[in-house]
């Protein structure tokens, strides 16, 4: 595990100071990280967040294959209850902008299964009140596709 640790941590690297090219390699350690999470959450405590950060500093230049990698990893260590909703699916909202069909798919998709299972056994009004000052400035976005989804998103 450690090995594969420290190989993730030099492709971040690599890939910070070239965000656009496609790493295959990458992708391959960072679902195999994501699925192994909940077994080393102290030697992964940054993982979620540094993907985070990459996502949202470099979404519009990622390589589609890689950014859907890195939400999907995301969905799996908020699936395991590793990463809190909040922060992620405010995230997601942002990553509704990309030019990306598939990934606004499945980040609505995921958008409404998560905020459908968070209020499944009683409504969660801290997330719902966050969520919804979110989804209402995702109205005023200059971005027509995305204030579409959110709009969905709380249609749904």
């Amino acid at each position: 595990f450690l090995q594969q640790y420290r190989h993730y941590q030099s492709h971040i690297q690599i890939l910070k100071l070239q965000p656009d090219k496609p790493n295959k390699e990458l992708t391959d350690l960072v679902i195999f990280l994501a699925q192994v999470g909940h077994c080393y959450q102290e030697r992964l405590s940054t993982f979620a967040q540094e993907l985070m950060e990459l996502l949202l500093n470099h979404h519009t230049v990622l390589e589609h294959d890689l950014r859907m990698t890195f939400c999907k990893a995301l969905i799996l260590l908020r699936n395991k209850d590793l990463i809190s909703p909040t922060g992620l699916l405010e995230l997601f909202f942002e990553l509704l902008r990309c030019r990306d069909k598939l990934l606004r798919k499945t980040l609505y998709t995921h958008i409404v299964t998560d905020i459908k299972n968070i209020n499944a056994k009683h409504k969660n009004n801290k997330v719902n009140t966050a969520l919804q000052n979110f989804m209402y400035t995702m109205l005023r976005d200059s971005n027509a596709v995305a204030a579409k989804m959110s709009l969905d998103v709380m249609v749904e």
